[in-house]
């Protein structure tokens, strides 16, 4: 008996000093990007020896011979989040993990999103592990584009875009005299990126009627008018009583292509009216009222050349390329794994989670599907050790091993007094 006795208080002694480990571990992770805390059950240890013992009202005499760990659990509540310094940074918001392809080839899974660029371009985790998911072409992520490392285009320079629409949303003073004009100017780009300025002159020729003409770089511009033969203009715009325009219906500007220094700009479409989600046209874009000629916003779908200057992410996870002459454009999407059994993942130490039998294979997706959580850009999330309950923790495993500490001492004690006693 003196023997169980022992070993019951060595077993305390060695349970509490696990449970001392785990709140040290937790405490010394409470500020690590994307720790999960974890916990210890303790489960009771009867002696088998001669089997089972019963007393004449058939209750069980079973003696306990101490205490082992019965599981150490892993905290998967998500921690808070905090804005970084990096818009690469990325936090999950909801359940899953990003997914790591280590250097050695194996798959590693981690809530930290602090991720890097290295010198090839390839975004990677804090131990050079390259982080996974789906690789855009041309700025689209097509179906079926399968898993690899996201690479973004360090260097890369943005081809230009030829303009070939462009909108005025302006009004034309019904009331002004005639002969007089009004110039709305625009910036539009060739196809060497080069930035033209366009002018359209609107000059007053009766009730109702402005006539349009127009250069480029101070050179004439031809139009073509209501798909028309190309021709010199003007354009005579004819409005109604209410102020909207009832001709033409559609116009191109065609620049001298002589005057763009090897460049080639075809034709410039001017948007009159907008068209509704629909399809039905909608609100006309060149109006005339009585009230100051002006112009209220341009737009045209042309643009210069660029060079990738940073970097955003959305909910959905896509990484999207900033350029320096204003554009983005999609690179890649984020993959998150989900496991039937997170309990199950086993830790690989930094940061890193790895699959196991008890976790089941990992489901890898797009974030915001099948149940994955979506990602909040330039965030990152925190440990989710509660440092209040790891303290309360702290101070029962310490008590628990004092009284263990205690009874060893106590048994030790006895055993001095029957040494005495013989």
């Amino acid at each position: 008996m003196t023997y169980f006795s022992f070993n019951s208080s060595l077993s305390g002694l060695n349970a509490n000093a696990n449970a001392l480990n785990i709140v040290g571990n937790n405490i010394a992770n409470a500020n690590t990007i994307g720790f999960r805390s974890s916990s210890i059950t303790f489960m009771d240890v009867y002696s088998s020896h001669n089997g089972l013992r019963l007393n004449r009202a058939g209750n069980s005499l079973q003696t306990g011979n101490g205490v082992q760990i019965a599981a150490i659990h892993t905290n998967f509540e998500e921690g808070g989040v905090n804005e970084s310094g990096s818009p690469l940074h990325a936090a999950i918001q909801g359940n899953g993990f990003f997914v790591i392809r280590n250097a050695d080839g194996t798959a590693g899974y981690t809530r930290a999103g602090d991720f890097t660029v290295n010198s090839d371009g390839y975004l990677v985790s804090p131990s050079g592990g390259q982080v996974q998911g789906y690789q855009a072409t041309a700025g689209v992520i097509p179906q079926g584009t399968p898993l690899a490392p996201l690479q973004l285009p360090i260097g890369q320079t943005l081809a230009p875009q030829i303009t070939s629409e462009a909108t005025f949303r302006m009004n034309l003073n019904s009331s002004s005299a005639p002969g007089s004009q009004f110039h709305s100017t625009m910036q539009i780009y060739d196809s060497l990126g080069t930035a033209r300025n366009m002018d359209l002159t609107y000059t007053r020729t009766a009730v109702g009627t402005f006539e349009m003409t127009g250069t480029l770089d101070g050179n004439p511009v031809e139009f073509s008018v209501d798909g028309g033969a190309q021709g010199a203009g003007p354009v005579t715009f004819t409005f109604d009583s209410n102020g909207f325009p009832t001709a033409p219906t559609t116009v191109a500007i065609i620049p001298d292509q002589t005057q763009l220094d090897g460049a080639n700009l075809p034709s410039v479409n001017l948007n009159l009216r907008e068209t509704n989600p629909d399809g039905s046209p909608g609100a006309f874009n060149i109006t005339s009222y009585s009230r100051p000629s002006s112009v209220s916003a341009t737009m045209q779908d042309g643009y210069s050349a660029g060079e990738l200057a940073g970097a955003a992410v959305d909910p959905s996870g896509h990484i999207f390329g900033i350029f320096t002459n204003g554009q983005s454009r999609i690179v890649g999407q984020y993959a998150i794994a989900t496991f039937a059994s997170n309990d199950g993942l086993g830790r690989l130490g930094g940061n890193m989670f790895g699959e196991t039998l008890s976790s089941g294979q990992p489901s890898i997706g797009v974030p915001g599907a099948g149940g994955r959580g979506v990602i909040a850009g330039g965030y990152l999330e925190q440990s989710n050790v509660n440092i209040t309950n790891e303290f309360v923790e702290l101070i029962e495993a310490q008590r628990g091993f004092q009284a263990n500490s205690r009874v060893i001492s106590t048994l030790n004690q006895t055993f001095q007094d029957l040494l005495q006693i013989i």
